[in-house]
Formats: C-alpha cells, structure tokens, sequence
C-alpha cells in the first residue's frame, strides 16, 4: 500500500541513517499540524531553507523543501533546480532522478534539463537485462511486472516536455513508444479491466496525442483524441486531468461548435453495472496479472481449522497479508474485516489472511482485543517461501485452481476505505466467473 511504503521509507531513513534534520522535522510537524494546507506549505518553506543551509547533506531537509514548494505552486527555475540536483545527489542512482525530471516539467521550468535527464534514464532502462527465473517465486513475476513497467512514466514526462519545448518529431516518435509499450508489455504484466487501466495507463495516449495535436494546430484532430478520453465512463474526471475537459470545450466553441452540439459529443454513456463508480481523487491501480500456483500448504489458522490447498479449489479466494505488529496495516483491517463478512454468505467466494507474526498468543490478543473475527493463517516461513522478499499489505486474488491470479502491493485510497473494499470484491466477482 502507498502508505506503508512512505512509512517504511521513512521509518528505516530515521532509524538506519540517524539524520538532525529529520528530528527537527518531526518537532516542527508536531507544533504545526493544525495549520491550513498554504499557510503550513509558506511556513514550512521558511523553515526548510534553514534546513538545507544548516544540514546540506540531509535528504530529509531537502525533501521537506521540495515538499513546501509544491502547495506553494512556486514557479522558480532556481528553486526547483537546487532542490532536485540535491535530491539526486544524496539519493541512490536511479531512484529520484525521474521524479525530479516531472516535476520540472508539470510546473514548466527547467526543460532543456530534464529532458536531457529522462533521455538518460530511459536509456539507463533500456540498457538493463530483463530478469530470467527458471523456477519463479511470486515476488520474482511481481519483479518482472515492475521491471517493464520502468519505461512508461519516464516517456510520459519526456512527451510532456517534448511538446512545451515544441519538439513535435520526438514528440510523435515519444508518444509511439507509450502506445507500444501500453499494446506490449503493459498488456503482457497488467490486468486489463479498464477501471485500472484507463484513468492512469491507456488514457495517457488520448491525452498526449490530443496535446500533441492541438501544439501542432491540428484541432480537428484534437478533438477527436479529447472525445475519446472524455466519453470512456471509467475516466475519472474529477481525479486525471480535469482541466482537459475546459481545454476541451474551449477548443469546441473556438471552432464555432454550439454548446447542443458540445452536449452530444460529450456524453458519456453509464458504466456497466456493478461496476464500482470511483471516488473523486482516487485511482485504481492496475493489479500484476500472473499465474502462480500456490505452494504446498498445511497450515493452521488461530481458531486451530486446518487449511491445505484443498481449500482453495472451486473458489475465488482474497488473500491479505500482514502482521499485528506492524501498526500501518492496521488501517485496513476493519476493510479486511468489512470484506470477510461480505464473503460468507457468498458461495464461491472467500477471505483468508496470512500474518507473518511469530508471536501467535500476542496475535490471537491483537484479534481479540479489535473484534476481528476474520481467518488468520501465521506462517512466516510460508510467506518467504512465496515471498522470499515480502512487503506487508499486499492483496493476492488466488482462482478457483489455487493459483494467483492478481497481486498488488500498493493502492491510493489513502483512508477512502470503502473503495477498497468495493474494488477488492468486484475483482473477486470476477475470478468466480
């Protein structure tokens, strides 16, 4: 989940490397945490410049600076330089220089930079051996999935900058990529329900090729890319690009449309039923789609029921992994637990967690204590047999054969619980057909 990992981040940066400045930050986030959203970016903008200068080789510090620059809505190239060629040097090689990259270009300075930087990382990527598993655990096809997918935020940033800096050949031999790579790899690791893929993936190409379009002064076909961004009903309006809609309705009326005629070419048909709507500004990421059987299993839940891979068959099984003792999956277990009881009067249809704890008397407590009453199989070494390198929160969604069909590590819901659940039960639906 998006929040266990900046927590985990975070966690192992003030433990591992003890840093003054992220003392510092968290005293100040302590006596500052009740201000509105400008006035603690302004204020944390003040105290971040004292940071830097005083710990320049704090991460931390320069974090916090670049995270009071975005509220703040600054437009300095300066700034917004300092702050990202910092990042980049205290960081490890690869890991923040993308991200830098975009920021330049989603506030339009630095162009000539960051488009000289995302060229160098995308031929970092392409340069990299694509890993080979003979026997794969699922952490190694979850790896696969991850390694191909390294490509595609990095050419959307580049196709970004290519058409502010008017760069219109690249940038048509740029957006060409994204639709191979969405027609490829995207296709070959990610489950295509459109309610994942659509908002963040395949409606990346609509949006770039009407930019691209209108950049070049080509409106009519502007529109037409617009229109099938607009009219798909699992775009999320209020959470991708809301303002393409204005963008598009004013190229409309520039070109003399009438707003009866905007109504027709805009409309938007339902999405088919059962089909969770979405909330405003959340998304639902794409699930790795793999097909991985799951080992042999004997295990025990807290209640002493025996559970083998007999008890997967003829069933679509969710699978929730996580631990008592690690309080940021502890947000989403009434969700687990919301999900369980939706399950049990469902033929077909079931929910079993996994807890790596090895403490069961402390675990068994935890449940009591939360009134938790969903399964709970323990068993570390179990979960490193499929996961020898695991990350807690993650939702595998197992068929009726006792494969794994669909992983996903990570969600955006951020306390929107109740899309997380709508959506873990509509995937599920989904397997049991």
């Amino acid at each position: 989940m998006k929040l266990l990992i900046l927590l985990t981040g975070m966690a192992t940066l003030a433990v591992a490397q003890p840093d003054p400045a992220f003392e510092a930050y968290r005293a100040w986030e302590s006596a500052h945490r009740d201000m509105d959203r400008k006035t603690r970016a302004q204020a944390l903008f003040e105290v971040s410049g004292e940071w830097v200068t005083k710990w320049p080789d704090s991460r931390v510090a320069w974090q916090q600076r670049r995270d009071a620059l975005l509220p703040l809505q600054s437009r300095s190239a300066e700034l917004w330089k300092q702050v990202g060629d910092n990042l980049i040097r205290l960081s490890p090689p690869h890991t923040v220089a993308g991200s830098t990259a975009y920021d330049w270009v989603a506030i339009g300075v630095n162009l000539n930079d960051a488009e000289a930087l995302l060229h160098f990382e995308i031929n970092w990527s392409d340069s990299q051996p694509k890993p080979v598993h003979d026997a794969p655990t699922l952490a190694d096809l979850v790896d696969e999935a991850n390694f191909a997918s390294r490509p595609f935020p990095l050419l959307c940033s580049l196709e970004m900058a290519e058409i502010q800096l008017k760069q219109f050949d690249q940038a048509h031999a740029t957006i060409a990529r994204i639709h191979g790579w969405l027609e490829g790899d995207f296709k070959r690791y990610f489950d295509q329900d459109p309610l994942e893929t659509f908002p963040d993936y395949t409606a990346k190409y609509f949006l770039f090729s009407a930019d691209l379009a209108r950049a070049e002064g080509e409106k009519t076909d502007a529109l037409a890319f617009y229109q099938r961004l607009l009219t798909n009903p699992y775009y999320l309006r209020e959470y991708a690009h809301p303002a393409r809609l204005y963008d598009a309705h004013a190229l409309w009326q520039e070109m003399g449309g009438t707003e009866e005629g905007w109504a027709a070419f805009s409309e938007v048909p339902p999405l088919a039923e059962g089909v969770p709507s979405g909330y405003k500004g959340v998304a639902f990421l794409p699930w790795v789609a793999v097909d991985y059987k799951l080992p042999d299993m004997n295990l025990s839940s807290l209640d002493s029921r025996p559970w083998t891979n007999r008890d997967f068959e003829g069933k679509a099984t969710i699978v929730y992994l996580w631990a008592s003792s690690w309080p940021p999956c502890w947000s989403y277990l009434p969700s687990i637990q919301a999900i369980y009881d939706g399950t049990k009067s469902r033929a077909g249809m079931q929910l079993v967690t996994i807890s790596v704890d090895e403490d069961t008397q402390k675990l068994a407590a935890f449940m009591k204590q939360k009134g938790y009453t969903f399964p709970v199989l323990a068993s570390k070494p179990y979960v490193q047999k499929v996961l020898p390198q695991f990350m807690l929160g993650q939702v595998w969604l197992v068929d009726r054969n006792g494969a794994v069909r669909l992983q996903r590590s990570q969600n955006m819901f951020n306390g929107i619980e109740k899309a997380f659940e709508e959506e873990v039960m509509y995937k599920a639906r989904q397997l049991m057909n």
